[in-house]
């Protein structure tokens, strides 16, 4: 009852702020008709609208938060009118603002929605500029409606007025009720306790005495099952003397027997180690017999070693005083090779029988390699002068001695039965080759070397290389390095070009996609870079050499390089230098006349790597500061590996990893190769 007060008196004050319509009326006159709206106040009149739909031939007026006193409804005026033919009062809301809408058939003097308006005091009027309508009422055309919606509110009222009242006493009738009801529920719920309270009483007298009888049986039982315990101690007592009677006549027997058995083993035993000592004795016998036997044997064989070691020493010796060419080499070797120049110094040795990188173990506490070969127990020493690799080969006890100079480390690798040696090489500052070799015929000296201020000139090199060809040389590949400058390129949108290797750094210019930049140095997450005249700071996964970018990148450079008028071929090299050699790369150019593609795999180095021929890309993990490539083997996937840039490989490292390709540098005899590896696109394809 309280929330319907609330909710009336919420209403009316509702309603005294809104405006109201008390009648509408339509009249004409010489000048045109006018449609007016009677408000009960000039106060607070509202928001208005007017709109005209041409298929339908409806003419809305709204009001905004307005009420109607007819009512809401459809009223017809007059069917065959020119002006109003009927009118429909609804509420409606647009945009949380209510409206009372008043939606009107028209005839053909009513055509569209730009009629005058004009409010005379709280009269607002809708004026038309066409005449001859007939004037009415919409009050008195309903009036009978009007009565009748009064008389049913009337009568809605009185009802809900009488159900009210008879609601109220059948209320007060259940509410009697209920008491009495509850009274009685009370009452028996009082006689249902004190029954069960009896019964309880009962039930605990009658567990009282079944606990007493119970008691006095479990004494009765307990007294029975001491007496039986008692009487089986008694008899367990005399069976356990009895068994310990038994048990220490076994005993004495057992002790007899054993004592019996211990003589006879002792005897036997005896016997035994004399018999043993006798065939020592005659084994020892034989044994310094065969040792005396060796002994002769092995001096002989090492007087006859040495007379042939003096021998081959003093041919050596005279061949080398004489410049005849009788062989330099030791036995069961067929060449040694010294090849020095641009940046690398290589020895390469060749014997009798194929060397294999496992037989291969050191270099010992001397700095010494043990090569696993058949050959002789001892020989002479070859001693080599040339170069900063290899000191001495010699034959010792268990294969061939090689010796390196100083604390060399190198690169270690077998080629087709040969051994190949590799280190840099920065003392010779001339552009060429030193080249060394011995072999069975003599030992051969050339110097390949141009001055400082000679250009390279490779084509020169190969006719100078021909017109001494009568000569020997070494049966490894000539090749031609110059270090040549690396060409960066910005392979993002649009990246920031700072003063410092910092990203809180001034930002000199901003720099966009196929610029080009000249690689100066490497600070961390940072590159050192040349731009025109200026000298700053990139990010370093903002940009790539020509032949680190992915197919994608090089066909929009190509169009960038279109667009912008500059046709450059791929991998040209800028106008400009590299400020550090270090960072130079080797561009090579070889003549392999007729011998092995130095670009072929090479099996065996002694570090063993990922061989990348065996493995396919599936992933890669992009990280601001260590990207990581997945691959898997390529007959078993179920093996993975994860690479980081500078990870070693067989023959290599990973050289740069972007979001969709891993670049591999292999270096094989000095030349260096590029092999790029892409993520499969959704068709199993290369991206």
């Amino acid at each position: 009852m309280k929330c319907r007060i609330l909710l009336s008196l919420f209403a009316l004050a509702m309603a005294s702020y809104a405006a109201q319509i008390k009648d509408v009326r339509f009249a004409c006159d010489a000048k045109g008709c006018q449609l007016v709206f009677a408000f009960a106040s000039d106060k607070n009149l509202p928001t208005f609208f007017q709109k005209y739909d041409v298929s339908s031939q409806k003419l809305t007026v709204g009001f905004s938060e307005s009420s109607f006193a007819l009512g809401e409804g459809e009223f017809a005026v007059e069917d065959g009118s020119k002006f109003i033919k009927s009118m429909k009062v609804f509420n409606d809301k647009y945009k949380g603002t209510p409206f009372l809408k008043i939606e009107m058939k028209v005839g053909s003097s009513i055509s569209n929605d730009k009629n005058e308006i004009a409010l005379d005091k709280s009269n607002f009027l809708l004026k038309f500029k066409n005449k001859g309508g007939k004037s009415w009422t919409l009050s008195k055309l309903f009036a009978d409606r009007k009565k009748q919606a009064d008389k049913l509110a009337l009568e809605e009222k009185k009802a809900a007025e009488k159900a009210a009242k008879e609601e109220k006493i059948a209320a007060e009738k259940r509410a009697a009720e209920e008491k009495k009801a509850a009274a009685k529920a009370a009452l028996e719920e009082k006689k249902r306790l004190a029954e069960e309270k009896k019964a309880a009483e009962k039930r605990a007298l009658e567990e009282k005495k079944a606990a007493q009888k119970a008691a006095a049986e479990e004494k009765k039982r307990l007294a029975e099952e001491k007496k039986a315990a008692e009487k089986r101690a008694a008899e367990e007592k005399k069976a356990a003397a009895k068994a310990a009677a038994e048990e220490k006549k076994r005993l004495a027997e057992e002790k007899k027997a054993a004592e019996k058995r211990a003589l006879e083993e002792k005897k036997a035993a005896e016997k035994r180690a004399l018999e043993e000592k006798k065939a020592a004795e005659k084994a020892a016998l034989e044994e310094k017999k065969r040792l005396a036997e060796e002994k002769k044997a092995a001096e002989k064989a090492a007087r006859e070693q040495e007379k042939l070691l003096a021998e081959q020493q003093k041919q050596l010796d005279k061949a080398i005083s004489e410049g005849g060419k009788i062989s330099a080499l030791l036995p069961n070797l067929k060449e040694m090779t010294v090849l020095i120049g641009s940046g690398m110094e290589q020895f390469r040795l060749v014997a009798e029988s194929p060397i294999e990188i496992q037989n291969i173990s050191g270099p010992d506490k001397n700095n010494t390699l043990t090569v696993g070969l058949a050959g002789p127990q001892k020989s002479p020493i070859f001693r080599i002068g040339a170069g900063s690799l290899v000191k001495s080969v010699t034959w010792g006890a268990n294969g061939l001695k090689i010796q390196l100079k100083g604390a060399v480390n190198p690169v270690m690798l077998v080629q087709d039965g040969a051994l190949v040696l590799q280190v840099a090489e920065n003392a010779i500052k001339k552009d060429g080759f030193v080249f060394w070799s011995a072999q069975p015929n003599g030992i051969f000296i050339r110097d390949w070397m141009k001055a400082a201020d000679e250009k390279p000139n490779f084509e020169t090199f190969v006719k100078r290389f021909d017109r001494d060809s009568k000569k020997i040389i070494s049966a490894s590949q000539t090749f031609h390095l110059r270090p040549v400058v690396r060409e960066l390129i910005v392979v993002a949108d649009e990246i920031e070009f700072y003063a410092a290797p910092n990203e809180n750094a001034q930002v000199l210019q901003r720099l966009v996609f196929g610029d080009r930049l000249v690689s100066l140095d490497l600070t961390g997450l940072y590159r050192k870079v040349q731009y025109g005249n200026r000298v700053g700071y990139v990010n370093r996964r903002s940009v790539g050499f020509y032949d680190e970018l992915s197919s994608v990148q090089a066909e929009r450079l190509k169009q960038v390089d279109k667009d912008r008028g500059d046709e450059l071929a791929a991998g040209a090299t800028p106008q400009g230098g590299s400020q550090l050699e270090s960072l130079y790369e080797d561009r090579v150019t070889y003549s392999s006349f007729g011998r092995r593609d130095p670009f072929v795999e090479i099996k065996g180095l002694v570090e063993e790597g990922i061989n990348i021929d065996q493995v396919e890309l599936v992933g890669i993990i992009w990280e601001s500061e260590v990207p990581m490539a997945i691959l898997v083997e390529s007959k078993n996937p179920a093996i993975s590996y994860t690479l980081k840039e500078g990870d070693k490989i067989l023959n290599g490292k990973v050289l740069k990893i972007t979001q969709t390709d891993v670049l591999f540098l292999i270096q094989e005899f000095g030349v260096s190769r590029r092999y790029s590896m892409g993520l499969p696109d959704k068709f199993g394809g290369q991206k």
